[in-house]
């Protein structure tokens, strides 16, 4: 049924200060001018159920009531509370359903609430439905729909005050943010100690040449590629240009120069012409930082190569295949074929955060996990988000926890020379569990083998800010009609949200639902990711082992036992991929 009925101007409506207080900015006091108008009451048959807007062309509001969602008759009052103030895009709407038979009435499913907003978000606003019949006001999961500027949600509520409010994703600015950008880029707290002075890792990087660097992942930064190189690549000589990607010096050059993303190397002398390695560090960038690739002219035709300015947005580089470099190493080699079988295990985008000589967290498990993207953290720490796939990392009160997650892995994964977790430590740890005592025993073993911390605290509360300037990208291309029946589906049919249920698509809980179950150090499960920005993370879940949103879903779906998710038609899967592509 639908339905276009103007009531007759009831009695003034008006609400107290607390409701006022609600409808205004987070930041702006001023009291709001109240609009007098019910702008529509209608009978609504339960068995029937209806869709109701105000009768414009453009409606202010519409509402989809599906039939038998009412526990029984009900009378639909929709009534203009407020115009739209500073801060918030629409006008403020109170929707109230009452029993025919004057007692209490049920919502069994959601009903669709589209409030149009006054103008469109720019990334990184988000359009969201408010509620605010009580005090400060609840975002709801939304969907814009852009065509119309209609921000849309569900809701069982039968009596509430709706209305748009844009939520910018949350970040952090300042000079803190550039000093931490620097660490990320370019700090190994000595690290080269170990993947020079353990696993030999110059020795692979003096020998092997651009063409195989690049293919395993390595991203070059093209403001810092030296002149004459420059001057190689953008020539007409093709003959020289296949031959320097063959010519391992370049590669020398290159990391001499800084232009090697993720890389530091050791020089027995300061001479600018010494460009061979004694050692060599590794950087949070090598993992985390992608370029804009260049297209070169090539004996083989045009060739986009991953040399070009860096992007700092959080993606991961899911290109780099750290386990294989490492497996060139004299350490890995010299220890024998399952070794240097098990480095290549890993595959590109993953690194095993348990393995690797003297580390403590090691469980004599392969439990290789995906290069997570960096960014939303302010939003994310506020909602109760837990940090890493194990979840054992959280903010406290200190909120400290981006810090804390950087030193246990500059210390434990990235073998520098720390003190995580011990007195000497730079940081109390933000864990979100009380650690095992084996677990305080290997740490302390640990910092016993290898004693000092070179690991220093403003360097990591720089690292925090710069973490949390990040914000997912906006989102590419997708199919606005289908995404939009995708979030009906999301939060309705196959109840995705059970799971990712707060406003940023994450939430509590471990789960196994991966094709391999997660064991070792994983064996309590992996964490609810947040799902914004997940077109630009593929692949999926913590083991890489779904190379498409699409195969998410069908996972998901073979995992029902777990995640609850019915069979779905082919439709509604591709409903799903187009929801999870406009996040």
């Amino acid at each position: 049924m639908k339905s276009f009925y103007h009531a007759k101007t009831l009695l003034v409506i008006i609400l107290g200060s607390l409701l006022l207080s609600s409808c205004s900015n987070d930041n702006n006091n001023e009291d709001v001018v109240l609009n007098e108008d019910v702008v529509l009451k209608e009978t609504i048959i339960a068995s029937l159920g209806a869709e109701i807007s105000d009768d414009s062309t453009s409606p202010a509001i519409t509402l989809n009531i599906p039939a038998g969602a009412l526990s029984e008759d009900a009378e639909l009052e929709i009534i203009r509370v407020s115009k739209a103030v500073n801060g918030v895009h629409s006008d403020a709407f109170r929707v109230k359903l009452s029993a025919v038979s004057g007692g209490s009435v049920t919502l069994s499913q959601t009903m669709k609430v589209a409030l149009r907003s006054n103008t469109a978000p720019t990334h990184p606003e988000l359009a969201e439905l408010v509620k605010q019949a009580n005090t400060t006001p609840q975002r709801i999961a939304s969907f814009y729909r852009a065509t119309t500027q209609n921000v849309v949600a569900r809701s069982k509520t039968v009596d509430e005050v709706y209305q748009v409010k844009f939520h910018t994703l949350q970040h952090t600015s300042g000079a803190a943010v550039d000093s931490g950008k620097e660490v990320f880029m370019s700090e190994t707290f000595s690290n080269e100690n170990f993947f020079g002075g353990v696993m030999g890792l110059h020795e692979v990087l003096n020998g092997v040449s651009p063409a195989d660097a690049v293919a395993l992942g390595v991203q070059v930064d093209l403001t810092k590629v030296p002149q004459g190189i420059v001057d190689v690549m953008i020539g007409s000589d093709l003959d020289a240009k296949d031959a320097a990607l063959q010519n391992p010096d370049i590669t020398k050059m290159l990391i001499k120069a800084g232009a090697v993303i993720g890389v530091k190397g050791v020089y027995a002398t300061s001479d600018p012409a010494d460009d061979t390695m004694i050692s060599a560090g590794l950087t949070c960038a090598l993992c985390h930082v992608n370029v804009t690739p260049t297209e070169f002219e090539m004996n083989a035709g045009t060739v986009a190569l991953p040399i070009g300015v860096p992007n700092i947005d959080g993606i991961p580089n899911n290109n780099m295949d750290s386990g294989a470099i490492l497996a060139f190493t004299p350490f890995a080699v010299g220890a024998g074929q399952a070794t240097v079988d098990f480095l290549n295990s890993w595959g590109p985008g993953r690194f095993d955060v348990r393995s690797l000589p003297d580390n403590a967290l090691d469980d004599g498990v392969a439990n290789p996990t995906a290069y997570p993207p960096i960014w939303n953290f302010v939003d994310l720490e506020e909602q109760g988000y837990t940090i890493g796939w194990d979840g054992l990392l959280k903010s406290s009160d200190a909120g400290n926890g981006l810090a804390s997650i950087s030193e246990a892995v500059y210390d434990l994964v990235m073998h520098a020379n720390g003190a995580f977790a011990m007195p000497n430590g730079t940081l109390p740890p933000e864990l979100s569990i009380t650690p095992p005592q084996s677990l305080v025993d290997l740490l302390v073993a640990a910092e016993a083998n290898d004693p000092g911390n070179d690991i220093t605290m403003q360097k990591l509360l720089d690292i925090q800010h710069f973490m949390q300037s990040i914000t997912s990208p906006a989102p590419g291309a997708f199919d606005a009609a289908s995404a939009e029946s995708g979030f009906d589906l999301f939060y309705g049919k196959a109840n995705c949200s059970a799971c990712h249920s707060s406003a940023d698509l994450t939430g509590p809980g471990f789960f196994k639902v991966t094709a391999t179950e997660p064991a070792g150090g994983l064996a309590g499960g992996i964490h609810v990711p947040s799902l914004r920005g997940i077109s630009s993370t593929a692949p999926y879940f913590h083991d890489g082992s779904a190379a498409e949103l699409i195969d998410v879903i069908n996972q998901l779906i073979a995992k029902t036992s777990v995640t609850g998710i019915p069979a779905l038609t082919e439709t509604e899967k591709a409903d799903l991929v187009e929801y999870l592509k406009s996040l």
